[in-house]
């Protein structure tokens, strides 16, 4: 946390007048509304401040996940021998039929985002969205409106404030596995994109905005519902516009959930006829209990010294939930036991859920909901976490006045290979920050004075 900067920052909205700052405040919330920065119907934010990283920290965010990202891919690698792993990862039949599908390419997670917190005990990673992570357009359109505020104006008057643009980054990590795709086998050059999810679903102004983006760098782009798709003759389509590249945003639970509606998007995705980004085999790594495999000492011969320094150092203690003996830092524990009687620094989660569902926080749960959720884990696949120093920070907002009011942070990197681009930004009045659970957001700068 850079506390300097912030200071400042909140002394300069401090010394603005209540017109101003409540005129401020409106043309914030009318050009986030302009822009689509919104989920549903619900605007992403109504902070005034953005979140400032220091260069010093940036430089130990990139190193830890440049670490981390090495170590998942030798996860990846595991699984195909190692029947614990695979044991252990716990993907369902459907799981496992779309993960033996070679996607054409090696790359296993495209675009990837963890999630962390930088507290007190220094930056902890709690999940990973291997999948298809949203935010990449919201975080540079907030970007942008956050630097049109007055308050911005005046603060890079004394300290420099350098903001993420994630989409570029995006847009050049799928064209360059498109051409690498198959050997260069690719259909064209420059592909025709198809940004595939529900068309009900919260996140689709993020990608009108990603519509927009890709358009104006020359990429012929549509929206797709996977349901509107025809495949025939070795090419992908909706309506006439054929489809070089997937960019899937389409759950892979919900995509089986509706399995026969969408045969044609996965009988071209197996013909190889389609390039999609993420390929369906990112769910092995998406599921919580990679958390667990890190984790256990069992599996750090995979790892060398150096990385089971940053997985110690970084990655909480996690364990899948079943009847059996394991370690606690060196310690050998009945985990049913320990988990019972240690629920006020635990959390327990469903193996693969988004958006906070079924998590149970140990230290906001009474004893007796706990031994029913923990009893009730045990007849699926539920892991149980370490607790970790969760991050706080004061953020201010005009409402009746100008309020400030202490937040939860939770710093979310992109990750495009070994590359962190920007971060979603999420904060929260409870220990659940997610935006898909009412949370709020803001966007990172890297800062320092001038």
């Amino acid at each position: 946390m850079n506390k300097t900067a912030i200071e400042y920052y909140n002394d300069l909205l401090r010394a603005m007048s209540t017109s101003e700052i409540e005129g401020m405040q409106e043309n914030f919330l009318a050009n986030l509304s302009l822009r689509k920065a919104s989920y549903g119907d619900r605007l992403l934010t109504r902070y005034l401040r953005p979140k400032f990283l220091t260069i010093e920290q940036m430089k130990t965010m990139r190193r830890v996940c440049t670490t981390l990202r090495n170590v998942i891919v030798k996860v990846k690698d595991a699984y195909f021998d190692d029947m614990q792993i695979q044991a252990d990862i716990a993907l369902t039949e459907g799981e496992q039929m779309l993960a033996a599908i070679e996607p054409g390419f090696s790359r296993i997670c495209v675009t990837s985002r963890w999630d962390s917190f930088w507290g007190e005990q220094g930056l902890k990673f709690v999940e990973l969205n291997a999948e298809c992570p949203a935010g990449v357009a919201y975080t540079d359109i907030m970007s942008q409106v956050y630097q049109d505020l007055p308050v911005m104006r005046r603060f890079t008057e004394k300290y420099r404030a350098e903001p993420f643009y994630v989409r570029e980054m995006l847009l050049d990590a799928l064209l360059f596995t498109y051409l690498n795709w198959q050997g260069n086998k690719s259909p064209r050059a420059v592909p025709n994109i198809a940004i595939v999810d529900w068309e009900d679903v919260p996140t689709y102004s993020e990608f009108e905005l990603l519509q927009t983006y890709f358009e104006f760098h020359g990429l012929n782009t549509i929206i797709a519902d996977p349901r509107e798709l025809d495949y025939s003759g070795s090419r992908l389509r909706k309506g006439d516009f054929e489809i070089d590249l997937v960019y899937r945003r389409v759950l892979t639970q919900e995509f089986l959930e509706k399995l026969d509606e969408v045969q044609p998007m996965l009988q071209a995705y197996r013909d190889r006829n389609v390039c999609m980004v993420n390929s369906f085999r990112t769910k092995m790594l998406h599921k919580k209990s990679v958390f667990a495999i890190l984790s256990d000492s069992r599996n750090a011969g995979y790892f060398s010294a150096g990385e089971r320094r940053v997985i110690d150092a970084h990655i909480p203690w996690t364990r899948l939930i079943s009847d059996c003996k394991t370690d606690f830092h060196g310690e050998t524990i009945d985990l049913l036991n320990y988990i019972s009687r240690n629920r006020e620094n635990l959390v327990i989660k469903p193996n693969d859920e988004y958006g906070g569902k079924g998590v149970v926080i140990g230290w906001e749960t009474s004893q007796e909901a706990w031994e029913k959720a923990v009893q009730s884990a045990q007849d699926d696949v539920w892991v149980v976490q370490e607790k970790v120093p969760l991050a706080k920070e004061v953020f201010a907002y005009y409402e009746d006045g100008l309020q400030f009011k202490e937040l939860l942070v939770d710093l979310d990197p992109f990750l495009f290979g070994v590359n962190v681009a920007g971060f979603l930004t999420r904060l929260s009045t409870s220990s659940l920050a997610n935006v898909t659970a009412g949370g709020g957001a803001t966007v990172t700068f890297i800062s320092e004075e001038v």
